[in-house]
């Protein structure tokens, strides 16, 4: 999927551009400027490229170098990414850890969606902390260090799932270790619901023209006209609607 040479490459090219990548030591980002320059692109001064021999220094320091959407840029991950989306009805997002030995690139955190991590160089040690007390839907750091349940070793291959509100940590060890994240986010309520005002929206049939009324009035009809609308939505339709919505959108 990406190798090792293709990072280093990348920074050697300077084509990589903050946000798209990111240096994190224990769940810090240091200054932008940092690790990052400005160059002239058109003849005009563009800001937050990667300053190769700044993110080589840090790395040495132990900072994690992160990538991410790489969907948006990365064909090879883009591929493998397109084929998991096929088979699951989710918004997928692809990161990459790029992690020196016996470092930690972010804080015992959850996320907010299902995570799938791929080990392709060196190994990582995770953590999980699985009591049910530390398991949360949402994302956060408030995580109590103290209560792992257990850890284990990712070798080159190697896949894990973890389900969204998983608790975890990872730190490299026995050399610098490379991993791909894919989070995997379902449709919340809220992006259903908002699939449902669209198709409503869209049904021209329900929402015909006509003869003026008073607000009220307007206000019955319109209420009537969605709640025969909810009662005949497709469950089906309305996933699909959602899901592409969320797949379609750039933030």
């Amino acid at each position: 999927m990406i190798h090792e040479s293709e990072i280093q490459d990348m920074l050697d090219t300077g084509l990589l551009r903050w946000p798209y990548f990111t240096l994190l030591k224990e769940g810090q980002q240091p200054e932008i400027l940092a690790f990052t320059k400005t160059r002239n692109v058109a003849g005009s001064a563009v800001p937050w490229f990667a300053d190769a021999a700044k993110v080589r220094a840090l790395l040495a320091a132990g900072a994690t170098m992160k990538m991410s959407q790489l969907e948006d840029w990365h064909r090879p991950l883009r591929t493998v990414l397109r084929e998991i989306e096929a088979r699951l009805p989710a918004e997928l997002k692809a990161y990459v850890f790029y992690t020196p030995r016996d470092n930690t690139g972010m804080l015992p955190h959850r996320d907010g969606s299902h995570v799938l991590a791929v080990q392709i160089a060196g190994a990582k040690e995770w953590r999980i902390y699985d009591e049910p007390r530390e398991i949360d839907s949402r994302s956060g750091l408030d995580v109590d260090v103290d209560s792992h349940a257990h850890s284990f070793v990712m070798e080159p291959g190697d896949v894990l799932y973890l389900p969204h509100g998983m608790p975890h940590v990872a730190t490299a060890r026995e050399g610098t270790s490379l991993h791909v994240t894919f989070t995997i986010t379902e449709p919340t309520p809220r992006d259903l619901v908002e699939s449902l005002l669209t198709l409503f929206a869209e049904d021209r049939d329900r929402l015909r023209e006509r003869p003026r009324a008073t607000p009220e009035a307007e206000a019955e009809a319109v209420t009537k006209a969605l709640l025969d609308h909810v009662g005949s939505v497709d469950a089906g339709l309305l996933v699909d609607t959602a899901v592409a919505t969320m797949r379609n959108r750039t933030a």
